[in-house]
């Protein structure tokens, strides 16, 4: 059996990026992390790398991302002498925008749906920067081909996708996105995508699509909650690419600011302001609620980049567009009202120093929280919890973390999750106290 020949295409790159061999493991074990999986590399791994072993899938797009992120350009893995090149990925740092392409989008839909018996396919995608170079509204696009099959699906078919969004909405507001995921990715797999490749008529074929983005955008939302990024991403293209074709600036706009959320979380402040910015320019013309809806995402990602004039006008812009609302009104997607207002007035005070006005936001916020947001109230308290503690008002913390551990009972959701592991790190140091060994020793069981 011969030996691998050394890859010093990987070597040069490593070079280049002033990396160590420990370095690139941390850093491709932190990419892994971002999209729900555990890789365990480390400079031993680099070394067998390095004299020309290939590491198993998603080793390869692993690596070609940190080292993408590294330089700002892109690396595919023929340029790491891992063979196989990534597909249609362009600079990050250039922010060249890729035309709207559902088709391509759509034959990710099969790969991604859980498989039985395990339905582990959504795990294993890899987060990308360069996919986050999206073009604003109207995009670039070239309506595919018509299809010209014998299947004719009746208006029922149609309503019965158009039903979906408020169902599965609902689960995952009160459940969290952890139950409800693999149900709604293999939906979209196995009974939306057969019918957008089936004969209609225009206005059906454009309802249908508008259906189609807001389910994707959902899945989205929902592998997002459940800190699987790189499927998460993957869904928001494919709701980006059928709101263009079903020519719905709302639900475009929408999922921009979906990505923007998810690019904040993971740390990329620059890529995040940019998305956010791309969806308020793609939702003028939309309605004053969902106006609202992206203007407060807007502010946050601008506090976050310490732009202490435009953050709170924006955050001032949000509020007048939710008071022209009026009353809330229900939707699957980009729904809006005053608590997630003040969750988003709270995130911004924060992230401009302001602990305490954060903690006066979250108060409120988890007040006017609707009782059916489950999720989201935990979410509220456990970063309320947090500020208390960081601010000295330990007694406030642990009654707000109780509240917390509650709220969670019902959820299933990774990002729930990681605020208990949260709220233990922060509280081992004060574990002496009765109050906080009783907070921990609730934690230590799994929730009813």
């Amino acid at each position: 059996m011969s030996q691998p020949l050394p890859n010093h295409l990987l070597r040069l790159l490593l070079v280049e990026a002033r990396w160590t061999g420990g370095e690139l493991a941390r850093a491709v074990n932190l990419a892994a992390a971002e999209c729900g999986i555990r890789t365990t590399y480390d400079r031993t791994s680099v070394s067998h790398w390095l004299a020309g072993r290939r590491p198993r899938p998603p080793g390869p797009d692993l690596l070609a991302e940190v080292f993408s992120r590294r330089f700002g350009r892109t690396v595919s893995t023929a340029d790491l002498g891992l063979d196989r090149p990534l597909p249609r990925q362009r600079g990050p740092a250039t922010w060249v925008p890729e035309p709207v392409d559902t088709r391509e989008e759509l034959t990710l839909l099969r790969q991604l749906a859980p498989q039985p018996p395990h339905g582990r396919a959504l795990v294993g995608s890899v987060y990308s920067i360069a996919a986050l170079s999206v073009p604003g509204w109207p995009p670039p696009f070239t309506p595919p081909a018509r299809p010209t099959g014998p299947y004719r699906p009746g208006i029922a078919d149609i309503r019965a996708v158009e039903e979906m969004p408020a169902l599965f909405s609902a689960v995952d507001a009160r459940a969290g996105g952890g139950l409800a995921r693999r149900a709604l990715a293999s939906y979209l797999a196995h009974s939306v995508e057969p019918l957008l490749g089936s004969v209609l008529r225009p206005v059906q074929h454009q309802r249908l699509l508008v259906a189609a983005s807001q389910l994707a955008y959902l899945c989205a939302f929902m592998c997002w909650d459940d800190l699987l990024h790189g499927a998460a991403q993957h869904y928001y293209r494919l709701a980006l690419s059928l709101a263009a074709e079903g020519g719905s600036s709302t639900d475009y706009a929408i999922a921009l600011r979906g990505m923007s959320v998810q690019a904040l979380m993971l740390g990329h402040r620059r890529q995040a302001v940019h998305l956010s910015e791309g969806a308020v320019a793609a939702g003028t013309g939309v309605d004053p609620l969902r106006r609202a809806f992206l203007h407060g995402q807007l502010a946050v990602s601008r506090a976050v980049e310490q732009d202490r004039r435009r953050a709170p006008q924006t955050l001032s812009a949000a509020e007048r567009f939710l008071e022209r609302a009026g009353s809330p009104a229900s939707a699957p997607v980009g729904a809006y009202h005053l608590a997630a207002l003040r969750h988003q007035q709270a995130e911004m005070s924060a992230f401009l120093g302001d602990r305490r006005g954060a903690v006066a936001a979250l108060t409120d916020s988890v007040h006017l929280r609707p009782a059916e947001e489950r999720r989201s109230l935990a979410v509220t308290l456990a970063r309320l919890a947090r500020l208390q503690a960081q601010d000295g008002r330990l007694d406030e913390a642990v009654a707000t973390w109780h509240r917390f551990l509650d709220a969670r009972t019902t959820l299933r959701s990774r990002r729930i999750d990681r605020a208990v592991t949260e709220l233990r790190n922060q509280t081992r140091p004060y574990r002496r106290l009765p109050q906080v060994d009783a907070l921990l020793q609730r934690t230590a069981s799994p929730p009813r």
